[in-house]
């Protein structure tokens, strides 16, 4: 990303602050990076201030300025209410086929032993990631064939 000077404004090249910086990257690059907030600053390996100027890092026209996004926060996410006796038909469902058909089971295990369909489900399952509970369930195919029994919905 090229920054010509006369984007940078009412202050010389040397004298522009670290924030303004962000703010002009953030605005070439909105689709994104919509907050200056959300990215940090590297030059020479060093972390940029946002207070301090490009004076006072010796960055120069045609130096490279890193710009690394920071984790963002994942919204909060309330559970949604669980229909029970849909959760209990689909366990039903899902326990009968595990005991009543091997090629099945064997076909789920597969699924959840292979990591990349294992990171599919945790992705597209809200909440899913910060419960080491059902991560372990999922991971487990002892624990896996115990949970699936509609007894243990509620557990």
């Amino acid at each position: 990303l090229h920054l010509p000077e006369t984007e940078l404004g009412e202050c010389p090249l040397g004298g522009c602050s670290i924030s303004h910086l962000k703010q002009l990257i953030t605005g070439k690059l909105q689709e994104s990076v919509p907050d200056p907030e959300l990215i940090d600053l590297i030059y020479c390996g060093r972390k940029l201030r946002d207070e301090q100027t490009l004076d006072f890092y010796g960055i120069q026209s045609g130096s490279t300025v890193h710009v690394l996004r920071k984790s963002w926060p994942e919204p909060d996410q309330k559970p949604e209410p669980v229909d029970k006796v849909a959760a209990v038909r689909e366990f039903r469902v899902l326990h009968t086929a595990l005991h009543s058909s091997p090629a099945y089971r064997d076909a789920v295990f597969k699924m959840l032993g292979n990591k990349e369909s294992l990171d599919q489900i945790i992705v597209a399952t809200p909440g899913l990631s910060s419960d080491p509970v059902a991560l372990g369930v999922l991971q487990d195919k002892d624990l896996f064939s115990v949970f699936a029994d509609p007894s243990m919905l509620d557990t």
